[in-house]
């Protein structure tokens, strides 16, 4: 368990770093801005109690928000992507001991079950995210370009680094 606890407070502060200084001063055409920080969200161990991935999730969110000028807005997303959580993974996951301290990856969910759970949480928090930053209907087609094109960029991030760190070793 311990373990568990120290990898995900790495795994935190390494994400939160990258995202505050290097993936938040990408914003590439405009459209593509990079969230890599909700993997951490993602990854949480499934028997991670529902409060805790509220407050992981929280703290995620307050402290991207902390170093950026959307005060709130990072929060509020991750905080609704946490909640949903458990729901999605629920019907993800299968016959995967939900008390196992497992993380979700590619290699327990299996590629398309993992892709789908992974896609809706990044579109879910991308969607809200750019619907609170814009909060106007007269850039609508630009809204859904940019929950779009960061939805993709950010799932094509998850991908590389759940294969790198979290693939089967045999």
């Amino acid at each position: 368990m311990s373990k568990n606890i120290i990898s995900s407070i790495i795994q935190f502060i390494i994400l939160a770093v990258v995202q505050i200084f290097i993936l938040d001063n990408i914003n590439l055409f405009g459209y593509i801005n990079p969230m890599l920080y909700i993997w951490f969200i993602i990854m949480l161990p499934y028997n991670t109690p529902k409060w805790l991935v509220l407050i992981s999730s929280f703290l995620m969110g307050i402290s991207i928000d902390v170093f950026s000028a959307d005060i709130g807005v990072n929060a509020t997303c991750s905080v609704l992507i946490g909640f949903l959580r458990p729901i999605l993974l629920s019907i993800f996951s299968g016959n995967i001991d939900k008390d196992s301290s497992i993380r979700p990856s590619i290699s327990t969910l299996g590629f398309l079950n993992f892709l789908l759970y992974s896609l809706i949480i990044v579109f879910i928090h991308h969607s809200l995210y750019f619907i609170i930053e814009t909060f106007s209907f007269k850039e609508f087609l630009q809204v859904l370009l940019r929950i779009s094109l960061s939805t993709i960029v950010t799932m094509l991030f998850i991908l590389l680094l759940d294969t790198i760190f979290y693939h089967k070793k045999g």
